[in-house]
């Protein structure tokens, strides 16, 4: 990796470590992260959720609580349409859930992966229209499904889209569309679709509080469904998305609704505490599961589960689909990364990958071409043939905005969506050689990706300086998307020993350091075919953890490492 060290103002770190209490080294991580004054920085760690936006700030938001309000004194049937993976799965039960309790009748529904893709289709219109719906709400979705809101609204089936993805030039003909990126100061740090369904539902509490009704289970338990979905979707925990999760994190941890309760003791072994690992590498893949195989109901029904033995079922069941996935994403790898050997020897490679073939399995699409893009350093869009049609997903690295770069190729697609670092698309296979002629082209207008992953260090350090700013540090968690965890450097760093991990095997590694004046112990994950590399002496970088064998406490970790002269200056 490439090693980027963050700019340190040595004379505001020393002030800042000084106001705070703090010591140099907090000082130096709070300037290389931005900040330039000690209240500023005390405002982030407090997390006040009074800091808040009001919900009337996000756009469409007050035309989407009137419609609401207006289809609770008609006794209509609200339908929620949402989508299949974590973020469209906790929106939908979030938002089921709140109106349930304000006593509207709901019906719900979530596509599935396989037979109709993302967003919200005319099937989905259709089948909710017979079953009684009088205002449609599509949660995660809907921002760029003209045709279906088109066809809901001609069969006088009014809709709110509620949705965070980027919205095309021209919007859909709905009663209202509520979306971070419209405006209003919160596209900075963009809300996940759950965020932006929790905010309808404080715009909507607050609006029926007015008129005398209020909840019955409290609306602040919901944020444990928006830490899920919005760590699950990478959204950036800054902003709003980093107060949501702060709160939301302790509900998860300790909530005791049944479905909950089952998947944390299942993925965490009942671990008194959750963290943004905890989400991202353990509950939302055994949720994404389900949806990868088509059955994101099971996921939906185990979020909304009140039967604990019904719950606990559900919850196996998505551990056996888990282990499924994990099986046959390996090898959906390795046929992906041999297709891409094979084209690029035949035509040379390009600044973007696009690799397509038939029989490879939808559900999967993303996760692999997130791992091709890790391991090209390039934006990665994989495909599965089916019949006449290409349908694909894409994945983009650090400063690639993918969005931008695949809008103009919109007339190429038959339908495509996303953000700046992921997205989806389907096409006609005849238009595969000038779609991918055409990405080239576009990505001409985005910065060069670097020529391997970067590594951004927050600090030089000893190594008796870990223990030391450790304790501070972790109050600037959760670290996420935006916020990665806090990264430093021990220069020149004597290795006494270097050995694969007993549990790990030939995965991972330990490595014991010396600085001459202290040891550290760390874990490397990952590492351990790097064990060659090992010399007396190395440049080590280590990322701050949170989590300490099971126990809510610092812990640094191995990240990467580096012979000194390899190194550069600091």
């Amino acid at each position: 990796m490439n090693w980027k060290y963050r700019y340190i103002n040595p004379a505001l770190a020393q002030n800042l470590a000084q106001e705070l209490g703090q010591p140099l080294k907090c000082g130096e991580f709070l300037t290389a992260r931005g900040f330039a004054n000690s209240s500023d920085a005390l405002a982030f760690m407090s997390g006040d959720l009074k800091n808040l936006p009001r919900p009337e700030t996000l756009p469409g938001l007050n035309a989407a609580v009137a419609a609401l309000l207006k289809a609770r004194a008609e006794k209509k049937v609200v339908a929620i349409a949402g989508d299949y993976d974590v973020d469209g799965l906790t929106s939908t039960a979030l938002l089921r859930r709140v109106l349930t309790d304000f006593g509207y009748e709901v019906i719900y529904r979530v596509p599935n992966r396989l037979s109709e893709g993302y967003g919200l289709s005319a099937k989905a219109v259709n089948e909710l229209i017979a079953r009684g719906a009088g205002l449609l709400v599509t949660v995660d979705c809907g921002v760029s499904d003209f045709s279906s809101i088109q066809l809901a609204v001609d069969a006088g089936l009014p809709v709110i889209v509620t949705d965070h993805h980027e919205p095309p030039p021209t919007l859909p003909k709905a009663l209202a569309i509520v979306n971070p990126h419209l405006g209003g100061g919160w596209e900075k740090y963009p809300l996940a679709g759950v965020g932006v369904a929790f905010m309808l539902a404080c715009g909507l509490a607050a609006a029926l509080k007015k008129e005398g009704v209020s909840l019955k289970q409290p609306l602040i338990e919901n944020l444990a469904l928006v830490a899920l979905g919005t760590i699950a979707d990478l959204a950036p925990l800054k902003g709003p998305n980093r107060l949501l999760v702060t709160h939301g994190l302790n509900f998860l941890a300790r909530i005791a609704w049944p479905g909950i309760a089952a998947l944390r003791a299942r993925a965490l072994k009942n671990k008194s505490f959750v963290t943004t690992r905890d989400v991202g590498f353990k509950l939302a893949p055994r949720l994404n599961a389900a949806g990868r195989l088509g059955q994101a109901d099971l996921a939906l029904e185990l979020l909304m589960a009140e039967d604990p033995r019904k719950a606990k079922e559900l919850a196996e069941i998505l551990e056996t689909m888990n282990r499924n996935r994990v099986r046959d994403q390996k090898d959906l790898l390795e046929d992906a990364l041999e297709t891409l050997a094979d084209q690029e020897l035949e035509s040379g490679g390009g600044r973007t990958v696009v690799l397509a073939r038939e029989g490879w399995p939808r559900g999967l699409l993303g996760l692999v071409a997130s791992k091709v893009s890790e391991k090209t350093n390039r934006p990665t869009i994989i495909m599965s043939i089916e019949g006449d049609m290409a349908i694909g997903s894409a994945r983009s690295v650090p400063g690639f905005n993918l969005y931008e770069a695949l809008e103009p190729l919109r007339h190429l697609c038959l339908s495509m969506g996303g953000h700046a670092q992921a997205a989806g698309l389907r096409l006609n296979v005849d238009s595969l050689p000038r779609f991918r002629r055409a990405l080239e082209e576009s990505a001409k207008n985005q910065p060069a990706p670097e020529p391997e992953p970067s590594l951004l260090v927050d600090m030089l350090a000893d190594i008796g300086d870990l223990a030391v700013i450790g304790p501070h540090l972790v109050k600037m968690a959760p670290f996420g998307q935006s916020h990665p965890a806090p990264i430093a450097v021990l220069k020149n760093v004597k290795v006494l020993e270097a050995a694969p991990t007993k549990t790990g095997g030939d995965q991972h590694m330990t490595m014991r350091l010396f600085d001459g004046a202290a040891r550290v112990n760390l874990v490397g994950f990952g590492l351990a075919p790097r064990l060659h590399e090992i010399r007396p002496s190395l440049d080590v970088a280590v990322v701050l953890d949170t989590d300490k064998f099971g126990r809510p406490e610092p812990n640094w970790r191995l990240v990467d490492f580096k012979v000194p002269a390899q190194a550069g200056a600091y």
